[in-house]
């Protein structure tokens, strides 16, 4: 007749200090878990594991975390930890990354859509205006954010990296500059502006542009850096 134990054994010690000991110490420890393991299956074993981890002194939220290291972790093949997944309703996060660019990708297309139908819409309602509407400017600053993001993606850098702080030289000598450099920098002064599809002496993207003096010569900006 097969007949099979596991035992686990925990033993500790607590040396005295100054011949007394702390009232909230337990002196000594001796704790032994033993369970049959014939028929015993795996979720009933890591149950005792469980069990015995807690009379060690560790909490549910560690042995919980134990627990999930050992079910995902980058040493386990994606395709065993997907099926321990499925199996308790769980989602990886590696089978969502696509679902997510696709999202992204229509939200993208969305909003590209709704930016040059507004900008069109806006065309049609001032035909005679000379200068590009600022619903016309959004489109443009749209394609070059997103050449931006593309060139990060591509290179991988972040944004913020990509983009960098211009110096106060680079804004005293800027002559024309787009509207979001302009507004960041300096504050507009004029009720309206000519504009055209040229390269910022700010951030260097080509976009619709405009003379630096209808944003104050940048002054704002100027006097932040000189700070």
């Amino acid at each position: 007749m097969y007949s099979a134990k596991v035992t686990l054994k925990y033993d500790s010690t607590w040396e005295q200090t100054r011949g007394i000991y702390d009232e909230e110490m337990i002196p000594e420890e001796h704790i032994t878990f033993e369970a049959p393991v014939e028929d015993m299956n795996t979720i009933q074993l890591f149950q005792l594991f469980s069990k015995f981890a807690a009379a060690m002194g560790h909490n549910e939220a560690g042995i919980a975390k134990g627990a999930a290291y050992v079910a995902f972790n980058e040493m386990r093949s994606t395709e065993d930890m997907r099926k321990t997944a499925e199996e308790y309703d769980l989602k990886l996060v590696e089978d969502f990354v696509e679902k997510i660019r696709e999202c992204d990708e229509e939200f993208r297309q969305a909003s590209n859509t709704i930016r040059d139908l507004k900008a069109k819409l806006s065309r049609c309602q001032n035909p005679d205006n000379p200068n590009y509407t600022d619903e016309e400017m959004d489109a443009m600053t749209a394609e070059c954010e997103l050449e931006n993001k593309e060139l990060c993606e591509e290179y991988g850098v972040r944004e913020e990296e990509f983009v960098k702080t211009p110096t106060i030289k680079t804004l005293t000598e800027a002559d024309v500059v787009c509207k979001d450099c302009g507004s960041k920098y300096g504050v507009y002064s004029v009720g309206c502006s000519s504009t055209w599809v040229g390269k910022c002496d700010v951030c260097g993207e080509t976009k619709g542009v405009t003379e630096t003096r209808d944003y104050g010569y940048l002054n704002k900006g100027i006097k932040e850096l000189s700070k």
